[in-house]
Formats: structure tokens, C-alpha cells, sequence
């Protein structure tokens, strides 16, 4: 294979689910979409970037959500929500790492959740590091982004790298820096796109 390293995306890659939080926050605790909206359109992507903490922003809102713990409760069962690792993705990097081909995470997380993502998948758990958009202060779209990911990852060039992503937009974006990039559908494809490269 010609990639010395792989970036994949977490949600709807390498974490099974997709979803939005305000949907769980709805259909689980009756904290309507149209409280939260707000909150996720606005200030939230500050947090993403980690230009806001989430903890406190959540303090700011949690009295008018109706939530009925703390601020902490909450981002822990955010958390523990929607982080359910694809087996077979998870395998399947292994086996790429065994054949010497270096994997990481390439994601847009605020700060706790990016940490949690670093904590359950990076070490070597899964993958050598979870690259997280709140602690660049940039997404990962961004070509400021790329720089400080080959800043700390020691002898890969950009023309050694695959971006996998399941965002179109994020890929097109990511492919305009000329980093080859690659709109995963399921493992199957990329296997057989890899197999082929």
C-alpha cells in the first residue's frame, strides 16, 4: 500500500453511530430540540473550536433545559452516549498498524469529548492519537489544521497520507490541500480501495 498513514474521522467512521445529542436529549429525557437548537448552532461550535469551555456554557443553559443533575452528570452521559467503537473498523486498523501503516483520528470535539475520544482510542488502544479540532482551535478542513498534525507526527508528508472521512464536505475540502482523500460509504469499500492503491 502507498500510505505510510491513515486519518480516520471518529463519528460514523470509527465510532458506530451518528447522531445529534439534542435527538437523545429529546427522546430520552423531553428536553424539546427547539430549547437546545440554539445552544448546538451557536455557541457550541465555539466550544468545537476551543475558543468556549462546554462546562461552563452547559451551566449557562441546563436550568431552562429542565435538566435534573449537575453540569458533570450531563456531559457524562453525553459521553457514554454514541461512543460504541465499529469492531470490525477497529479491527481492521490493527491490521493495518501491523503491516507498519500508522492510523490516527482526524475529528471535530470540543475539548472533553475530544479527550475522551484521545483516552478510549488513542495509546495504541486503537490508534496512535485522536487529532481534535478544539485543541488546534481550527477544523479539521483547515489547512492550519493539517499543519500542526505534521508538526507532531514525525516523518509522514502530506503525499503519504489518506484522510477518511463519511462527510462529502469535509473530503472535498480536505482533497482541496491537497491531502488525497476518501468518502467512506462501508469497510468494505475501503478495503477494497486500499487493496488497490
Amino acid at each position: 500500500m502507498k500510505y505510510k498513514a491513515l486519518f480516520f474521522d471518529a463519528d460514523g467512521v470509527l465510532i458506530k453511530d451518528k447522531y445529534l445529542f439534542s435527538e437523545l436529549l429529546e427522546r430520552e429525557h423531553g428536553i424539546s430540540k427547539a430549547k437546545t437548537l440554539p445552544f448546538f448552532t451557536g455557541v457550541f461550535k465555539q466550544c468545537s473550536l476551543g475558543q468556549a469551555d462546554l462546562k461552563e456554557e452547559l451551566l449557562k443553559v441546563i436550568v431552562d433545559w429542565d435538566w435534573r443533575g449537575t453540569v458533570d452528570e450531563l456531559i457524562d452521559y453525553w459521553l457514554s452516549r454514541g461512543t460504541e467503537i465499529d469492531p470490525e473498523v477497529a479491527d481492521y486498523i490493527s491490521g493495518l498498524q501491523k503491516f507498519g501503516t500508522r492510523c490516527f483520528v482526524a475529528t471535530d470535539q470540543e475539548r472533553y469529548r475530544g479527550d475522551f475520544l484521545e483516552e478510549i482510542l488513542g495509546g495504541g488502544k486503537v490508534v496512535e492519537k485522536v487529532f481534535c479540532s478544539a485543541n488546534f482551535g481550527c477544523k479539521k478542513k483547515t489547512p492550519e489544521f493539517w499543519g500542526r498534525v505534521f508538526q507532531t507526527v514525525d516523518g509522514v508528508l502530506k503525499d503519504q497520507i489518506l484522510f477518511v472521512d463519511d462527510d462529502k464536505e469535509n473530503v472535498q475540502n480536505v482533497s482541496l490541500l491537497g491531502i488525497e482523500s476518501y468518502l467512506f460509504v462501508d469497510l468494505k469499500s475501503l478495503k477494497d480501495f486500499l487493496s488497490q492503491s
